[in-house]
C-alpha cells in the first residue's frame, strides 16, 4: 500500500471507471495499448512512447465518462465498455465496480484536480509476447504461439457455416510477429527505469510468461530500481519446468528481501479441475499444475491467486477447483479466487445453452464458493453477475451448432473426443 490511510478513486460521475485513469495494458507484439484488457486497443507512437497512457483516444473516453455517460459508439466512444455495462444492467458486479473498491491506486494528479484527464498510470500490464506452450480453447492466434503453429498446419477454424473465425484465421494480422516488437520492449524497459517508482502494480503476461526470456530482462530492470510499494504480478499457467519455476521464484524473493519491490503476486490461470479443465486448456496436466501450485502455497511470502475463465467447457468442473483452493487455504490463507466470463468466443459462453441448462451446476458452484473474507464475497457476487446474464437467455441453436462444429474441428486436429468428456453437452 502507498499510504496507511486508504484513499479511494475520487469518482465525480457515473459511470466513471478507475481503470480508464490508472491502468494501461501494452501489447508489445503489435505496439498497441488500452486502458483495460476488455477495451479497444490503439497504436502506440514509437516516437512518443512515454505518452502511451495519455493518447487522444484514452483522454476522450475519460472525458465521456466525466460527462456522465458510457463511452458507447452513440456517445462518441469505442463501444468496448459494453462488457461491464451489460453486467451492471443485469444487476451484477462488474470489473468497473470492483475496481472502484480498491484504494490507493488513483493517479496523483487527481488529488489536485479530480477531473484531470492527462494522468500518470499506476498499473501497467505488459503482454510481453505470445510464446506459449498451451492452446486454450478460448485463446487463439492473438496470444498463443502454439495456436499459430496449429493454424499454419491445418488452416483456419470456422463457424458452422464455414466462415473463418477471426481469432483462428491465417489472415489474422497477429499471425505475423511485428518487426517492432524488440523496439517496443526496449522502450518499455526504459520507461520502467524512469517511471517504475510511480507504479502501484506491474502485471506481466504472455503467452506463458515463465517461458519468455524477456521476463529475465524485466527482472534485471527491477533489480536496478527500487519501489518498496510496487506489487509485481506474474500470470502463469504453471505448465513449466519445475527448475525454471523455482529459479524465478527465488530471484523474485530476493527482490522482496532487498526491498526492490514490496510484494509478489502469482496468478495461476486454471479454469476448473480434472479432465474437463484439461480439455478446455490443451496442454494442462492437473498433476503437474498441482506440484508447482503446492510449492507456491508453501512460500508464505507470495500472494497467490487463481484466475478462472468460465466457459461451457468448465462450468461443471469449477466446483472441483474451488474445493482444491479451500484445501490449500488450510496451509496458506493468502489464496484468492478471481473469475470472469469468456469474451471473444461467444459460442463457448454458457449462455448458448440457455437459462435452464446450468441451474444445478451454477447453484453447486455458488454453494462451494468460499466466504472467508470480503474478496471472496466480491468475487462470488461477480460470478453471480455472470449467472444473472445467463438467466436472461434462451437456447441459441445457431451458436450451439458452431460450438459443436468448433470442438469437432479440435478433435480432428488433436486426436481428442469432446463428446466422451462432455456427454451432457451433446444436446
Amino acid at each position: 500500500m502507498f499510504e496507511k490511510d486508504k484513499k479511494f478513486f475520487p469518482k465525480t460521475t457515473d459511470p466513471q471507471c478507475q481503470l480508464k485513469w490508472n491502468w494501461s495494458s501494452l501489447w508489445l507484439n503489435d505496439g498497441s495499448t488500452s486502458s483495460c484488457h476488455r477495451c479497444k486497443k490503439v497504436p502506440i507512437d514509437p516516437d512518443n512512447f512515454d505518452q502511451f497512457h495519455n493518447l487522444p483516444h484514452k483522454i476522450k473516453e475519460r472525458e465521456i465518462m466525466l460527462s456522465g455517460k458510457w463511452p458507447t459508439l452513440e456517445n462518441g466512444g469505442s463501444g468496448h465498455c459494453t462488457y461491464c455495462k451489460d453486467v451492471e444492467d443485469a444487476g451484477g458486479t462488474s470489473d468497473r465496480i470492483n475496481m472502484l473498491k480498491i484504494p490507493n491506486q488513483a493517479p496523483p494528479e487527481l488529488e489536485k484536480d479530480p477531473t484531470a484527464t492527462s494522468v500518470t498510470p499506476r498499473i501497467l500490464e505488459i503482454f510481453i509476447n505470445d510464446t506459449c506452450n498451451m492452446k486454450c480453447t478460448y485463446c487463439g492466434v492473438n496470444d498463443s504461439s502454439q495456436w499459430k503453429s496449429e493454424i499454419r498446419k491445418y488452416g483456419a477454424m470456422t463457424d458452422a457455416d464455414g466462415v473463418e473465425l477471426k481469432n483462428f484465421s491465417p489472415s489474422n494480422p497477429k499471425m505475423h510477429k511485428s518487426n517492432s516488437h524488440r523496439l517496443f520492449f526496449e522502450k518499455t524497459k526504459d520507461w520502467l527505469l524512469k517511471h517504475g517508482h510511480e507504479l502501484a502494480r506491474l502485471h506481466l503476461l504472455g503467452g506463458e510468461t515463465f517461458y519468455q526470456s524477456e521476463l529475465d530482462e524485466i527482472l534485471e530492470v527491477l533489480e536496478k530500481t527500487k519501489n518498496q510499494n510496487l506489487e509485481l504480478n506474474i500470470v502463469s499457467n504453471l505448465m513449466i519446468k519445475e527448475d525454471r519455476f523455482k529459479d524465478v521464484i527465488e530471484r523474485i524473493e530476493r527482490l522482496c528481501k532487498d526491498r526492490r519491490i514490496g510484494r509478489f503476486d502469482l496468478t495461476a490461470s486454471i479454469d476448473g479441475w480434472g479432465p474437463e479443465a484439461e480439455y478446455a486448456r490443451t496442454g494442462l496436466k492437473c498433476d503437474h499444475f498441482e506440484k508447482l501450485f503446492a510449492h507456491a502455497v508453501d512460500q508464505k511470502w507470495i500472494t497467490l491467486h487463481t484466475n478462472l475463465v468460465m466457459t461451457s467447457l468448465t462450468v461443471r468442473s469449477t466446483a472441483g477447483l474451488l474445493r482444491k483452493v479451500k484445501q490449500y487455504r488450510k496451509t496458506n490463507k493468502k489464496i484468492s479466487i478471481r473469475t470472469s466470463g469468456v469474451t471473444g468466443a461467444p459460442y463457448l459462453h454458457p449462455a448458448v445453452f440457455g437459462n435452464k441448462f446450468w441451474q444445478k451446476d451454477l447453484a453447486n458452484t455458488v454453494s462451494e464458493w468460499p466466504q472467508d473474507d470480503a474478496e471472496d464475497t466480491a468475487q462470488m457476487n461477480y460470478f453471480k453477475g455472470i449467472i444473472n446474464g445467463i438467466k436472461n437467455t434462451d437456447l441459441n441453436p445457431t451458436m450451439l451448432k458452431t460450438f459443436k462444429h468448433f470442438l469437432d474441428q479440435l478433435d480432428q486436429r488433436r486426436n481428442t473426443n469432446w463428446r466422451k468428456i462432455y456427454p451432457y453437452l451433446d444436446i
